[in-house]
């Protein structure tokens, strides 16, 4: 428990953080908010992904953990639904933003609304 508290804690980085067209030092920034903004991949999706494996692993029913392991228990349980408390924030924050465009390389510098 203490282990899967650990990497949550740190974060999984998606591996198209990396992404770069030799162009756009934000690339990867500009397309995922046209991703989250299209739908395709949300923090609502990873938030079940997290339910998923919590409830497959059976996570919330681990006993007799003690200090460190119930507080990483506690954390990683809860993390669905503080992502999605999260990503109610953004959006409202996203619905007061103008929308921008920005182009991106690979489809021949084609501007998409972000």
């Amino acid at each position: 428990m203490i282990a899967v508290g650990d990497m949550m804690r740190k974060k999984i980085t998606m591996p198209a953080h990396l992404m770069y067209d030799g162009q756009n030092p934000h690339l990867f920034e500009h397309f995922s908010a046209v991703a989250q903004r299209m739908g395709v991949y949300t923090a609502d999706d990873y938030a079940g992904i997290l339910e998923f494996l919590i409830g497959r692993w059976r996570l919330e029913k681990l006993d007799g953990l003690k200090g460190d392991g119930r507080q990483a228990q506690e954390f990683v349980c809860g993390l669905p639904q503080r992502i999605r408390k999260l990503q109610e924030r953004a959006d409202e924050r996203a619905k007061k933003m103008k929308p921008q465009g920005q182009r991106f390389s690979w489809i021949f510098n084609r501007e998409v609304i972000v």
